[in-house]
């Protein structure tokens, strides 16, 4: 959930022209590959030179920040369309694996099990072969 208080900080630390870029570039990055803008046409419709959005985009922390915050914003507002997709996947005349797997896990019905063995070449050791080490161990003390 977005918190207001941050979006407007950063929003006021931004001009017109890099909220307009902000939102023109969240839409682009949505078409489809082939329907999508160049940054430079972009720019121009902004009113400035790619070479500025592309340093907005690489340098201004408030610029990133408030882009990501407003994309944020889109996924959590279209949650619904992601659910619907994750569903079809699931429902499908040939269910996929990895929808089904992504729905446990997004709900924490699924966890990774890891176990952890160590093998250090000695194998395992009788009570008489511990006795045996533990007898040595007191001839070195007693040595000593």
């Amino acid at each position: 959930m977005t918190n207001p208080r941050r979006k407007k900080a950063l929003e006021a630390k931004l001009d017109a022209n890099q909220k307009k870029a902000i939102y023109l570039l969240i839409e682009n990055e949505l078409l489809p590959k082939k329907e999508q803008r160049t940054k430079e046409a972009i720019a121009e419709e902004v009113g400035v030179t790619y070479k500025t959005i592309w340093s907005w985009s690489t340098r201004n922390k408030d610029f990133i920040d408030y882009k990501n915050l407003v994309a944020d914003e889109y996924l959590e507002e279209n949650r619904n369309r992601v659910n619907a997709q994750l569903m079809k996947l699931i429902d499908g005349e040939q269910p996929s694996v990895k929808a089904i797997d992504l729905y446990y896990r997004r709900f924490g019905l699924l966890t990774e099990r890891k176990q952890i063995e160590i093998d250090n070449g000695e194998g395992s050791r009788t009570n008489a072969d511990l006795a045996r080490e533990l007898a040595e161990l007191d001839e070195l003390l007693n040595d000593e």
